[in-house]
């Protein structure tokens, strides 16, 4: 049997984003979605969805199904030859070959990331993890973040899979966004308990480190899907809580109702709606920064493609992006 060439590097690599139509490609795909469906002839073939961190394209594999799944599925990064054409007005990748890949894969190719490096937002969030002075909290903090595994999935996961911060690095930049809101609001109203509120900002969110799968594509886990990430993190600190001496249980009910309460509302997943201060804080700024990385995506979206506006299915509406003073407007 003739040796296989061997596959181009990740340096060779062509991203979704700069693929147009009629031309030929050769390159390393992460494969999101491979079905297999029967012509009328009783043929089958492959309907597929590949992606990179640029974005995702679809593809249609019309010879050599069977053999091919034997060897690939979901969630394999795929060496893939073909060309480039267009399904429904859609462009999609007509696929003549398809295989694992190589080693030589960087998973940064694949996942979109966060424009600031994970490691000094960390380094920012342990800062200010520094000002909480409640004794009680500040150990519970230092318990949470000086954990290597933690450090190490919280400044990988994404804060969500569609709708906000929805790349590597998204969940440690929406938490020290939230954390830096609350601390603005604490010093505007002085009789909110400053230390309080804060560790809820930097807790709120913590279970999506076991809740979402991101090492090659954005999913949930099995234990996203069955429990959900607020009582992964409240059984998580729970037990941490029970390690810390006089831990005053007061002092743990209301940091469990920010928690609790933080999605605001039942219909939004809340088992309690904020009766505290700060719980209502908690609530208001992280949903605010949601939706300003929501608006800012859609308004990226539209000034890409030259359009006015984008629809952004987190607000459910059209974003204009033109202001006032827009020579373009």
């Amino acid at each position: 049997m003739p040796q296989q060439p061997s596959l181009p590097t990740s340096n060779d690599k062509r991203y979704v984003a700069d693929l147009t139509v009629g031309e030929r490609v050769r390159s390393t795909f992460l494969l999101m979605r491979c079905d297999v469906r029967t012509r009328q002839s009783g043929d089958s073939y492959l309907v597929l969805e590949l992606s990179d961190k640029s974005g995702r394209i679809g593809g249609r594999m019309w010879d050599n199904a069977e053999e091919t799944v034997a060897h690939v599925s979901s969630g394999d990064y795929v060496w893939v030859e073909g060309v480039v054409d267009t399904w429904q007005s859609n462009a999609q990748v007509k696929v003549d070959l398809m295989r694992p890949a190589g080693e030589d894969v960087d998973p940064r190719d694949f996942l979109p990331a966060s424009a600031v490096d994970p490691a000094e937002m960390y380094e920012q969030l342990l800062e200010l993890v520094g000002t909480v002075r409640n004794p009680h909290l500040h150990s519970l903090l230092d318990k949470t973040f000086s954990d290597p595994e933690i450090a190490r999935r919280f400044q990988r996961a994404p804060a969500g899979i569609k709708l906000h911060h929805a790349y590597v690095g998204g969940l440690l930049e929406h938490t020290l966004s939230v954390v830096r809101l609350a601390d603005k609001v604490a010093s505007h109203y002085p009789f909110l308990d400053r230390d309080l509120l804060l560790t809820g900002a930097f807790l709120h969110d913590l279970g999506k480190v076991w809740e979402l799968s991101y090492e090659r594509a954005f999913d949930y886990t099995d234990e996203g899907r069955l429990v959900g990430h607020l009582l992964l993190e409240t059984e998580w600190l729970s037990k941490r809580m029970d390690e810390i001496e006089g831990f005053p249980p007061p002092l743990r009910m209301h940091l469990m109702h920010l928690l609790a309460s933080h999605h605001g509302v039942h219909e939004h997943g809340a088992p309690v709606v904020p009766v505290r201060p700060e719980a209502l804080v908690l609530h208001y700024v992280d949903d605010l920064d949601s939706k300003i990385v929501a608006i800012n995506t859609a308004i990226a979206e539209a000034t890409a493609s030259g359009e006015a506006a984008a629809y952004s299915p987190s607000l459910g509406r059209r974003i204009v992006r033109r202001g006032w003073d827009d020579p373009e407007g």
